[in-house]
């Protein structure tokens, strides 16, 4: 009888000390640091976030357009009976300018028998510098300065909204394969404690067999032993979907969906991996709010779109003056070659002219100008309460992760008891002077208290992630 307890002990001792992962090459272990640097690269949505980038950066450039050069040239001429009516041809450059004004240079050459007075110009055509500027209206915004610039603020937004993508597709990433690597854990877990109940079980068999047990502890015995069959199922299973969980994240370079192979495993999450996260002291509370309040993405689309809003509020405002458009047009018959240059240059070859209109009412300009003005008080508004959302969100994660703390260092030892209990009653059990229920009972509390200890390291990894997330400092 003594022979088998011994044995028993020996084995339950030896498969007690295995190591969660029995793998020990390193080679099928898949780092969170391979992991995201495969997500980063291939994953559709991150390669979307960078699309979003190159969307805003094109709608920059067609905003651009509106202050190209334009070159411009007309040619009409009438012929009738052999006669030259008119020949009228006309080429001109115009410049786009800042404040509305647009410089243009240009030459007019108009001959034959039936032109008009007006249009009579020297032989040799007629060369001009002009420039056209609005006095009023569209002087200090315009519609194309307009677009230019929330073109660029829309670059800006963009690519904050970039980062709010990656921010959220590596939370959910993270998320997955830390639940993976609980998963293994407390398959593993199941695993030894399976073998052990097996083991226990033949040893009770064989000692009934020798006539040293009674027929209700091998019951006992198989019993635990198929609930823990059980219960290694079950983790198993959970294994296979956060497997394929993970799988939902790993592409190729073709885009390709990728399937998580059974060989490979995560990263073991043990006290060792999360020593020097849990002796940091965390950052200051207020130096966080501080942060989301400046720096995060979400807040600054709403900053940025307030500018936007802003540049829409002056553009509106034009709408409430007249408008007065001068143009001014200085000739030069030949090439800027003048019969008498001298300072009456500007006096006696110019075209001047002007035009100017308005409403009587400005009712439309009115309107249109308190619609943006509400956007921008909505727009404030919810500014407000999207930051105090972050706040209370950063608040609660914090919280979390400064009472995991504690649980954690408070819950090694609570583990590290049940586990001394356990062995005591298996010693107990040795000489005789325990009862294989009491066992099972120290064990399965044994083993609930080590699934608890993986739980929580992965909780306390959770919040963290969180507390990244919410700072949108995922990278």
């Amino acid at each position: 009888m003594m022979r088998w307890i011994k044995l028993y002990s020996f084995l339950c001792l030896f498969c007690s000390s295995f190591v969660i992962y029995g793998q020990t090459d390193s080679t099928n272990i898949l780092t969170m640091a391979e992991y995201l640097s495969i997500l980063k690269t291939y994953h559709p949505v991150a390669k979307q976030a960078d699309i979003l980038t190159e969307q805003a950066k094109a709608n920059l450039q067609l905003a651009r357009g509106g202050f190209d050069p334009i070159l411009y040239s007309d040619y009409d001429r009438k012929e009738f009976y052999g006669k030259n009516y008119y020949s009228f041809f006309s080429s001109e450059i115009k410049i786009p300018a800042w404040y509305g004004i647009e410089v243009k240079t240009g030459y007019d050459a108009a001959y034959g028998l039936n032109i008009n007075p007006e249009n009579s110009i020297p032989e040799n055509g007629i060369y001009y510098l002009g420039i056209s500027l609005p006095v009023l209206k569209n002087m200090l915004m315009d519609k194309k300065r307009a677009d230019l610039l929330k073109a660029r603020l829309f670059v800006k937004s963009t690519e904050q909204e970039r980062l709010l993508l990656l921010n959220q597709l590596l939370l959910d990433a993270i998320q997955s394969y830390y639940y993976w690597s609980e998963a293994e854990q407390v398959k593993n877990v199941y695993d030894n404690a399976q073998r052990i109940a097996y083991i226990r079980y033949r040893a009770t068999v064989r000692a009934y067999e020798l006539g040293d047990r009674a027929a209700i502890d091998t019951t006992e015995a198989l019993a635990q032993y198929q609930q823990r069959a059980y219960q290694f199922n079950d983790a198993e299973l959970n294994v296979r979907k956060a497997r394929l969980i993970v799988s939902g994240f790993l592409w190729t370079e073709n885009t390709t969906p990728a399937l998580l192979p059974d060989s490979i495993f995560p990263q073991l999450i043990d006290s060792t991996f999360l020593h020097a996260s849990l002796n940091a002291p965390l950052e200051n509370l207020d130096i966080l709010l501080a942060q989301i309040n400046t720096a995060h993405p979400v807040i600054n689309q709403y900053e940025l779109k307030l500018r936007q809003l802003d540049i829409e509020r002056k553009l509106k405002k034009e709408n409430l003056k007249p408008v007065l458009n001068i143009n001014y047009n200085l000739l030069s018959p030949g090439f800027f070659n003048y019969t008498s240059p001298d300072n009456r240059v500007f006096t006696n070859y110019y075209k001047f002219g002007f035009n100017f209109s308005m409403p009587l009412t400005f009712a439309q300009g009115r309107a249109e100008l308190q619609q943006t003005r509400l956007k921008i008080t909505d727009t404030k508004l919810q500014l407000t309460q999207k930051q105090r959302e972050l706040e209370l969100k950063l608040m609660s994660i914090y919280a979390d992760l400064t009472t995991l703390k504690k649980q954690i260092l408070l819950y090694r030892e609570t583990l590290k008891n049940y586990e001394r209990l356990s062995f005591g009653e298996s010693r107990r059990f040795e000489i005789g002077e325990s009862n294989l229920f009491l066992v099972n009972t120290r064990e399965n509390t044994a083993i609930s208290a080590q699934q608890k200890m993986i739980e929580l390291h992965i909780k306390y990894l959770d919040y963290e992630a969180k507390l990244k997330w919410v700072l949108a400092l995922m990278r």
